[in-house]
């Protein structure tokens, strides 16, 4: 696995790539960036997401069931003192799927415990919950 990173301006703004896929990063314009990208620790919360994501989905395809929708929120508090880690994280995942509930807690829990490297590499430093709900609609 390989990432480049390029400064692209005067200030905060960089690019990031990896193969065939580029996004920019920056920081808020209070501390001088122009606000034209992801700050680094929300890049964190989105690789939490998506990671969880890739795995329920996967074990619901494997399972052949349904899925109609399916969202992510994520909550995270960070720490006063520097440097400035997350004191906290949340994950709400909503997911229309014609899985029985049994199946959304095993997914939630295989989630957690054995396949998102995400999900481990946070939870090393802070307290991470997932909570796997069926959407109601």
């Amino acid at each position: 696995m390989k990432i480049t990173l390029e400064r692209i301006d005067e200030h905060f703004g960089f690019k990031a790539r990896a193969g065939n896929h580029e996004m920019v990063l920056d920081t808020a314009t209070e501390i001088g960036g122009n606000d034209q990208g992801f700050r680094p620790m929300e890049l964190m919360l989105i690789s939490l997401a998506g990671c969880s994501a890739i795995d329920v989905v996967h074990i619901l395809k494997k399972g052949k069931y349904l899925i109609h929708d399916y969202n992510a929120e994520v909550y995270a508090e960070r720490r006063e003192e520097l440097p400035r880690i997350f004191s906290s994280i949340d994950m709400i995942i909503t997911v229309d799927t014609d899985a029985p509930d049994t199946v959304l807690e095993r997914a939630a829990k295989l989630t957690r415990e054995k396949y998102c490297s995400a999900y481990a590499v946070l939870e090393a430093s802070t307290s991470v919950t997932l909570k796997l709900v069926r959407d109601s609609h």
